[in-house]
């Protein structure tokens, strides 16, 4: 029954699937299936009686019973097949196949056309999942018996034995109602199984006499059509279980959407997609489907122009009753369509799916544990007409149920391991470049942007009075500045003393390798000239300077290589509210909390989220690479509700105009092709990376500029960052935040200098090194895990001159120290006899020394003015082998 075609664009899957990669399921499934198991093991444990089938419940809740000869016996192992499908348990597939084989002797009914509800949903579910070839012959022969119901000459398989109209004036003695295009895919298996192409000739037959006679010009279906059996003639068109005969029955419109979805499956003629696609269309664009999807049972009810020819009296209903099995059907199709259409009709139908079975997973649709008769789904509609089961739990909106929920599952999985597949394939072509990435070790990051102009305070206010975080780049936030203020700032925004060239000349002076500078942060505002939004440096401010273009160029000229961070989720300019409220709405019915961080939720853009990605921020990517041919790095940042399909499409972006470029984990759902371990927090020791990765931090607590912010690292803090994230085998990206006039502190100048110096000498230890087995020895450790952290506790540390990193480069070791000796004596422990056997020692800047070895370490002497360095030194050592 489950036949998910394999889908190849990554958008099919809507905007509100699992966020989390490589799982096995989303929480909509996971939930459904766990309901599944409590509710069929109290069932499944209270009743053992194998000649009647759980069906429905009676006004107390108590389930009620059918015998082998109903329609709907098959429902019950086959949810039982499905629940094992998912879970993998033994105990459902023995239960599946007890009750599975209580209907052996159905094989041989020809009494209904349902012979293919009750055998296909049992012995095709088990011949399907265990492969016991002892079932062919079981489902061929179901198959043969549904066949005597064949009339070539009507061209249909009857359905009822005989049907009175409902005046009471006629009698039929060939009723074909809608629901037998359900029973046409037992016949298609039978041909596969059997090799006898008979069986596919009838179900062809029957579906183009339905598709002929059955259905209206905007195909709403009726339910029944009543032919002549001797000349095949239609006597007429009626309703047993719709509301009237001219009317839309809603599991009725289900059953032909499913119907001609199979049909197309097993034909692939186009007349049956075209079919399916017009049933879809009716249903999802109906103007009185409710807004949680789940239809009335007939469209039409108490409409103008539909007559009932049955005893309706509205009183009789509070309200319309609402048909949780038509929504179930309805999904579970949808599910299959999908993978038969076009793109734009692929997104419409698995968000409209989506939203079916989160309105069944909810509280009002779904069954509280041990109550509803043990079944799943409550508000389902039998037959209004005939004063059954109105209301109640049914068996077959749980099977659809659980078919669909195992369905969209297949449909998320097999997306999401696609796009990940693809991801894979890119990333492993970069592998170049992300060698030469971990190998350059030093960066600068710059913050800077309009909210250099309020530097952290507003109206008055310091950010951290207002809320958090206190980092100064989020004062739009923090002080929910309405955008249309916050655009006043572009107006003040003049700062003619930038000069890009200074700034690459600090950042190469200080060691740096490598500079990312943001090219737009969450408020939306491009510091470069962009074509896509006129909110930009150029276009918006006095300065009418393009400063990403002018680090660039500086940065090609003086040798450093370029990177543009770019806030591509949150923008609080153009990208609404991050898709916030309506990821929380579909939470909200699976029980879920959204996270709402960085989210516009004070004065949100009017367009769409979906509508941001596709008008701005996907542009300005595509933007931004065309412009920057020598682009070595894209800094994407906080994905937040980001799902995988729309993180995938802004890598695959990059790739596409420069599969050069690497991306940063924080485009989101593991799709980067480097780590970050945190905003100002050094990864501790046991951590490990499968990718290269990069340490971010501030000079003092914020990224983007604070005016009352003094509290710069000092020359030692730096130091030790740079030695203990380069021990571990990171880079280190050091950020800036200029003043609204483009200018740096001068105790930044000034570190960043002595830095430069200090890694003038001892450089060689740092770039293009590795960890090695040990990272660090020594008494001082200093944990550093976030900004916060670091603000509240400050930086305190007594380096000593017992304590070492290590690094190494081929055959040569490096230990760099903080602090040297008084005396100039050295001993690393790590150095021992059993661990490395040391051929030589030089000490950088300072010449080859005398050593010895032994089993307490690697002891030796500094050169002579070595103590007096405050900047520490560090060792080469090289070495002939390695435990």
């Amino acid at each position: 029954m489950i036949r998910i075609p394999y889908l190849l664009l990554f958008l099919i899957v809507p905007f509100f699937c699992s966020a989390a990669t490589g799982t096995d399921s989303s929480a909509l499934v996971k939930k459904g299936f766990q309901l599944a198991e409590k509710q069929y093991d109290l069932l499944f444990n209270e009743h053992k009686d194998l000649s009647l089938y759980p069906r429905s419940a009676d006004p107390n809740g108590k389930t009620s019973f059918t015998s082998i000869s109903d329609w709907t016996g098959g429902f019950w192992p086959g949810c039982l097949w499905y629940v094992f499908e998912y879970t993998a348990k033994d105990k459902w597939r023995d239960a599946a196949l007890k009750w599975t084989n209580s209907l052996r002797e159905n094989q041989f009914n020809t009494n209904h056309h349902d012979i293919g509800f009750v055998m296909n949903c049992s012995y095709g579910n088990a011949y399907r999942l265990t492969g016991d070839t002892t079932f062919k012959a079981i489902l061929i022969q179901s198959a043969k018996s549904l066949l005597t119901r064949f009339n070539p000459k009507v061209g249909a398989i009857k359905s009822w034995n005989s049907f009175a109209s409902w005046d009471g004036v006629h009698n039929y003695s060939f009723p074909v109602i809608i629901d037998n295009m359900m029973n046409l895919e037992l016949l298609f298996l039978a041909s596969k199984l059997s090799g006898n192409p008979v069986y596919r000739e009838v179900a062809v037959r029957h579906a183009e006499t339905t598709l002929k006679n059955q259905y209206r010009p905007d195909f709403s279906s009726y339910h029944v059509v009543n032919y002549d059996p001797e000349t095949g003639q239609v006597l007429s068109r009626e309703t047993a279980q719709g509301f009237s005969d001219n009317s839309a029955w809603a599991r009725g419109q289900a059953w032909g959407l499913y119907g001609f979805t199979v049909m197309y499956r097993e034909t692939r003629d186009p007349k049956y997609l075209q079919a399916a696609i017009k049933m879809a269309d009716f249903y999802s664009k109906h103007p009185r489907l409710p807004n949680d999807k789940v239809p009335l049972w007939d469209f039409d009810v108490d409409q103008p122009g539909f007559v009932p020819n049955w005893d309706y009296r509205k009183t009789d209903f509070a309200s319309v009753p609402r048909d949780a099995s038509a929504a179930a059907v309805t999904a579970s199709a949808l599910l299959e369509l999908v993978g038969y259409v076009q793109p734009q009709q692929q997104q419409a139908y698995s968000q409209l799916a989506q939203t079916i079975l989160e309105s069944l997973a909810s509280e009002h649709y779904s069954s509280k544990v041990g109550e509803n008769g043990y079944l799943l789904l409550k508000h389902n509609v039998g037959s209004i007409p005939h004063k059954g089961e109105i209301d109640v739990p049914l068996i077959y909106a749980d099977y659809y149920y659980l078919e669909a929920l195992l369905r969209w599952n297949k449909l998320v999985n097999e997306s999401e391991q696609k796009i990940m597949r693809e991801w894979k394939a890119m990333h492993a072509k970069k592998a170049a470049a992300c060698a030469d990435f971990q190998k350059q070790k030093f960066g600068m990051f710059i913050h800077w942007g309009l909210y250099a102009i309020p530097g952290g305070i507003w109206n008055g206010q310091k950010i951290e009075a207002m809320g958090s975080p206190g980092v100064a780049e989020w004062i739009q936030l923090v002080a929910k500045i309405p955008r249309s203020s916050y655009e006043n700032l572009a107006r003040q925004f003049n700062p003619a003393a930038f000069d890009a060239d200074e700034i690459v000349r600090l950042a190469k002076q200080a060691g740096m390798k490598y500079l990312v500078v943001t090219s737009k942060h969450h408020d939306g505002f491009a510091m470069y000239d962009s074509k896509v939004s006129a909110f930009n440096i150029v276009q918006a401010t006095p300065l009418k300077r393009d400063v990403i273009q002018e680090l660039y160029d500086a940065c090609l000229r003086q040798g450093l290589d370029f990177g543009l961070y770019y806030s591509h989720n949150i923008d609080w300019k153009d990208g609404s509210d991050a898709q916030y409220a309506l990821t929380k709405a579909h939470d909200a019915q699976l029980n879920r909390k959204t996270d709402a961080f960085g989210a516009n939720r004070w004065d949100p853009s009017p367009n769409s989220f979906a509508a941001y990605l596709q008008e701005k921020a996907i542009p300005q990517v595509v933007e931004l690479l065309q412009r920057y041919k020598k682009l070595k790095y894209i800094w994407f940042d906080m994905p937040g509700l980001m799902t995988p399909q729309q993180s995938f499409r802004f890598y695959k972006t990059v790739y596409d105009l420069n599969p050069e470029v690497i991306v940063s984990e924080r485009i989101g759902n593991g799709m980067g092709d480097y780590d970050i371990p945190g905003d100002n927090r050094i990864p501790a020791a046991n951590e490990r990376f499968d990718k290269p990765w990069e340490a971010i931090g501030t000079f003092n607590h914020s990224w983007g500029y604070k005016s009352y912010d003094q509290d710069w690292k000092s020359i030692d803090e730096l130091r030790y960052w740079l030695l203990e994230i380069c021990s571990k085998g990171g880079n280190y990206m050091l950020n800036i935040g200029p003043d609204a006039q483009g200018q740096l502190a001068e105790q930044v100048k000034q570190n960043l200098s002595i830095l430069g110096d200090w890694l003038k000498t001892n450089g060689e230890a740092i770039y293009g090194s590795k960890p090695w087995i040990v990272q660090h020895e020594g008494p001082t450790v200093i944990q550093i895990t976030d900004t916060e952290q670091r603000e509240k506790e400050g930086f305190k540390a007594n380096f000593t001159a017992s304590d070492f990193w290590f690094t190494q480069k081929q055959d040569a070791l490096y230990a760099l120290a903080m602090v040297a000796p008084a005396d100039g004596k050295v001993s690393l422990r790590s150095l021992n006899q059993h661990t490395a056997r040391v051929r030589s020692v030089e000490v950088l800047g300072g010449g080859n020394v005398v050593f010895q070895q032994d089993q307490e370490g690697l002891h030796l002497q500094l050169p002579k003015g070595m103590s007096q360095n405050t900047l520490g030194y560090a060792l080469k050592i090289r070495i002939e082998k390695s435990i």
